[in-house]
Parts: C-alpha cells; sequence; structure tokens
C-alpha cells in the first residue's frame, strides 16, 4: 500500500515538472528565427490532456531521463537564429548535454548557466555569441567538454575555469579572447586538448601547464603571447601537437622539448626564437612535420634532425 501512495503522488510531481519544462522551451522558440521547413516544427504546444512524455518521445533534440525531465538538448545545424536571454536556465537543472553547434546565435551567454549544475557538455561553437566568457562557467563543476570556439567573444579568459577539475577539451579558438593566459589552467590535469589559437591573447606562456600531463593537442598560435617557451612544456610526454607559431616569443626552444617523443606536429614560426636548434630534436622519432622558420635562430642544424625518419615537413629557414 506504501508503495502504491508513492507512485500516486509522484505523478503529479513529474508531469507538472514535465510540462513546466517543456512549456518553458516553446516560450524560448517564440523568441528565435526559425527557418522554414525547421526540425524544431516538432516543437508544438502542448493540449491540457496531452501526456508529459511528449517532448521527450516526439521533440527533435530533446532525450529526457527516466523521470521526464529533460537531460539532453542537441541542436547542431539547426539554421536557429536568436539569443539566450529567455532560455529557460533555471527549470533544466537535470540537463547534462547542451549542443548549439553551428546556429546563428548572437548575444552574451548569460551567467545564469552557471543553474545548469549537472552539466558535463557544452558545445556553443561556430555561432556569433559575443561578450565575455562568463566567470559562472567555473561553477560548472561536472563539466567535461567546453567548446566555445568561432564566436565573436572577447575579455579574458576566466581564472574560474581552473575550477573545472573533470574537463577533457577546452576550445575557445577563434575568437577575441584578450589578456594573458591563466597560470590556473594548470589545474586541468583530465585535460586532453587546449586549443587557444587565433585569438588576441597576451603574455607569457604559464608554467603550470607543464602539469597538464595527459594533454595530447595544445595550439595557442595567432595570438601576442611573448616571452619564452616554459621548459616544463617537456613534461607534456603525451602530447601529440604543439603549435605555438606566428606569436612574439623569444629566448631559446627549450631542451626539453625533446622529451615528447610522441609529438607529431611541432610548430614555432613566426616568433623571435634564438640561440641553436637543439638537437635533442632529434629524440623525436614520431614527428611528421617540424617548422622552426622565421625566427632569429642560429648556429648550425644538428645532425641529429637525421634520426627524423618519420618527417616529411622540415622548414627551418
Amino acid at each position: 500500500m506504501a508503495l502504491l501512495i508513492i507512485t500516486l503522488f509522484s505523478i503529479p510531481n513529474f508531469t507538472s515538472a514535465s510540462l513546466e519544462q517543456a512549456n518553458a522551451l516553446l516560450k524560448w522558440k517564440a523568441s528565435l528565427e526559425i527557418p522554414k521547413k525547421s526540425l524544431l516544427s516538432s516543437w508544438i504546444p502542448l493540449p491540457l490532456n496531452s501526456s508529459a512524455l511528449v517532448p521527450c518521445t516526439s521533440w527533435f533534440g530533446v532525450v529526457c531521463n527516466d523521470d521526464g525531465s529533460i537531460q539532453n538538448l542537441n541542436l547542431t545545424s539547426s539554421g536557429l537564429k536568436g539569443t539566450l536571454h529567455q532560455f529557460p536556465f533555471s527549470l533544466l537543472h537535470n540537463l547534462t548535454h547542451f549542443d548549439l553547434y553551428m546556429n546563428k546565435f548572437f548575444g552574451p551567454i548569460p551567467p545564469e548557466i552557471q543553474l545548469l549544475s549537472k552539466l558535463a557538455y557544452l558545445d556553443f561553437s561556430l555561432n556569433k555569441f559575443s561578450g565575455v566568457i562568463p566567470p559562472e562557467i567555473g561553477n560548472l563543476h561536472r563539466l567535461t567538454i567546453l567548446y566555445l570556439y568561432s564566436n565573436n567573444i572577447s575579455g579574458p579568459i576566466p581564472v574560474e575555469l581552473g575550477n573545472l577539475k573533470s574537463l577533457t577539451d577546452l576550445v575557445v579558438c577563434e575568437n577575441q579572447l584578450n589578456g594573458s593566459i591563466p597560470s590556473s589552467l594548470g589545474n586541468l590535469t583530465s585535460l586532453n586538448l587546449l586549443y587557444l589559437y587565433e585569438n588576441q591573447l597576451s603574455g607569457p606562456i604559464p608554467v603550470e601547464l607543464g602539469n597538464l600531463k595527459s594533454l595530447t593537442g595544445l595550439a595557442a598560435n595567432e595570438n601576442q603571447l611573448n616571452g619564452s617557451i616554459p621548459s616544463s612544456l617537456g613534461n607534456l610526454t603525451s602530447l601529440n601537437v604543439l603549435y605555438l607559431h606566428t606569436n612574439q616569443l623569444s629566448g631559446p626552444i627549450p631542451v626539453e622539448l625533446g622529451n615528447l617523443k610522441s609529438l607529431t606536429d611541432l610548430a614555432v614560426f613566426e616568433n623571435q626564437l634564438n640561440g641553436s636548434i637543439p638537437s635533442s630534436l632529434g629524440n623525436l622519432t614520431s614527428l611528421n612535420a617540424l617548422y622552426m622558420h622565421t625566427n632569429q635562430l642560429s648556429g648550425p642544424i644538428p645532425v641529429e634532425l637525421g634520426n627524423l625518419k618519420s618527417l616529411t615537413d622540415l622548414d627551418v629557414f
């Protein structure tokens, strides 16, 4: 009897919560410009006697969990234009996956995004978002994927992103970000990808990035970074790709880069690097591409580069 009572009492709550989420998404939809024949035409107003499960079973891009609460929202490549001003952040408290990849969203990313406390996957890339990366994203402690690339986002990379200890991919390239790379990113020890390229970042490369032992891709090229290449990057022994080209980096190429035995691509061209080419680069036997041209390097080309049997592209002049 007790089980029956619990079941009966839970049904109205489940129905009410699901309908509230659905109606809130409909209000947001009404604020958007939507192309004709859009898959979002499946988002229709719910009659009073309709099942609360309708959004879970028939709405494009919506996946619910077992209690009927919306868990995934995937609107990739849907031709949508609009903002997040009326998005129901406060109601979608079970959302784990939020994907707006390749649309025409504009305006700021609201700080209310921190209300999506269960979010693990966030992809707002290839839109026209502007304003700053809200520091409140640093409160999304379950986040593993953060893709914000190819937008019009400006301002600094928030120090608070260093709180995202579960993050594996941080991709904020092709924006207008400025200021320095926060040393707090060195806390992200689960990180596999750190792509910062094609922004307006300045200042030095933090030595703390040498803590990211799981990193396979580091790209900070086409910024305004200065100072030397930290020798601590030689600790990143899982690294496949290291792109630091087209900056204002100076000083020598660290001998320690010869520790990166998994490296396939090393590009440090178009900087102000000086000194000699380290013979330790001859240890990088997986290297396919080595680009060091347009610097102020001096001395001989090390004979050890002859060990690079996988090399297909070499440019040192």
